[in-house]
């Protein structure tokens, strides 16, 4: 096992398996419930190397461990015999946690870790469809493949499926979400998604159903109108399906909640939902025409904390931008932020000593530049302190920038160096891309190093 040593120093510190009660993990986390906390060693656990940071929420031990988690579940759970489980989402933090001990949740918090949940899972087909857009764009900008030609229509054809079916991924991700069967999601968005719609919104159509007026609206790229769409069909099914009698639910629930959600679908909740969407990019777009270098600093210097206190559900917003205009300003703001986590943490890898504490702060500081800046910021800046505030104020002079130069990305990517084909265009963009690629990484270094006290000797 590749993490034999590790497994082995988790399972000794938290009190050997009798003491494990489930385990399970999420994208970066592992999480073990203990059966008594007592018999557990938190120092331990907390000086053991690979272990990023310890946490405890509800009753759940959660060890920050970075990327290579699921290896680590794997080899964890053939180590003690215990059953395997499916990755959860990363907002599942009180997971089997005992009503009375549940924490109310801040409205705000619980929409956006909900949002989070339900285009999370997407996000795989998403990036992939929009990075091969990004590869279609820079053949293209090369004259590598011609725009029009069949090679261009073939590709664009997969790249273009995630996002023009993107109902059904995120149907099926939120009746995952909301409690009902899978399937149920799907239909929902199938019905948004019936060609007697679509081809209706391209003339304006109206139908009507009871006397009530149903408008055709093209809701391909869509997210808000199936994700409050199935929300309603969820209550409405759970509360059927309660009051039904359990030898006729499988053809009774579902029929009757369709009868009344579908309805309500068509004629309420998806059009409100395009709605919203189209207030929010409105919304998003005017804050930064208005004040768009001062919001470019303000966003990109806060990405740090959003990610270590799990404020999530941005890439609703970049997704909608991407669908009505085109184009995106926010995600790139993900990407310096990335290259700043990068150039702060690889900085203040320069004032430690030889050990276990620098080669983490540089392997870490270098995976930030992928995208992946959790391990950093738990590993290093956030203990050390000055390299997060260096990574915030290289990320703000960033954002500022991008503003002034209007940076955009026309596809949906991971926030990392190998998003850049997304970037590609006609009109020089790719050249602003790299100028702020380059002060995100150089002022973040800069300022943590200056910042950044050095190592004294004898220091562990």
């Amino acid at each position: 096992m590749q993490y034999e040593k590790l497994c082995k120093d988790i399972l000794d510190a938290i009190g050997g398996k009798e003491n494990i009660s489930e385990v399970f993990h999420c994208v970066t986390r592992l999480r073990i419930i203990a059966k008594d906390k007592s018999k557990v060693d938190f120092e331990k656990l907390k000086n053991t190397k690979d272990i990023l940071q310890v946490k405890e929420i509800g009753n759940q031990i959660q060890l920050v461990i970075g990327l290579q988690v699921p290896d680590v579940y794997d080899d964890f759970c053939e180590m003690t015999g215990l059953d395997k489980k499916a990755e959860v989402a990363a907002d599942e933090d009180e997971k089997d946690v005992p009503a009375a001990k549940h924490k109310k949740e801040n409205p705000i918090t619980s929409l956006l870790n909900t949002l989070a949940a339900i285009v999370t899972p997407t996000l795989w087909a998403i990036i992939a469809g929009g990075m091969l857009k990004g590869i279609i764009s820079t053949l293209e900008a090369f004259g590598w493949m011609a725009a029009k030609g069949d090679a261009a229509v073939i590709l664009g054809i997969i790249a273009d499926a995630p996002f023009y079916f993107m109902p059904f991924l995120v149907g099926f991700a939120s009746a995952k979400r909301f409690k009902v069967n899978e399937a149920f999601g799907v239909m929902m968005a199938g019905i948004l998604m019936y060609p007697t719609i679509l081809n209706g919104a391209a003339d304006s159509t109206v139908l009507h159903f009871l006397g009530m007026a149903v408008p055709c609206i093209n809701y391909k790229n869509s997210i808000f109108p199936v994700i409050l769409s199935v929300w309603v069909f969820s209550i409405i099914f759970h509360f059927i399906d309660k009051h039904m009698n359990k030898n006729i639910r499988i053809v009774f629930s579902g029929l009757l909640a369709f009868m009344i959600a579908g309805p309500i679908a068509l004629i309420i909740t998806a059009p409100l939902g395009n709605y919203i969407a189209t207030v929010l990019v409105s919304f998003f777009s005017w804050l930064f025409a208005v004040s768009g270098p001062i919001a470019g600093a303000v966003f990109c210097g806060i990405i740090p904390l959003t990610i270590i206190f799990g404020i999530k559900g941005f890439s609703v917003i970049e997704l909608a931008n991407i669908e009505q205009l085109g184009y995106d300003y926010m995600l790139p703001m993900f990407f310096y932020s990335n290259l700043a986590v990068s150039g702060a943490t690889i900085a203040a890898s320069l004032k430690l000593k030889a050990g276990n504490k620098k080669s983490a702060a540089i392997s870490t500081g270098l995976l930030g530049i992928l995208g992946v800046t959790e391990p950093a910021l738990y590993g290093t800046d956030v203990p050390m302190k000055t390299p997060l505030w260096s990574c915030m104020a290289g990320g703000a002079i960033a954002g500022c920038v991008a503003m002034l130069l209007g940076v955009h990305t026309y596809a949906f990517s991971m926030p990392g160096i190998t998003s850049i084909a997304t970037y590609f265009d006609s009109t020089g963009n790719i050249f602003k891309l790299l100028i702020v690629m380059a002060v995100a990484w150089l002022a973040s270094f800069a300022i943590s190093y200056v910042l950044t006290k050095k190592q004294p000797e004898g220091e562990e």
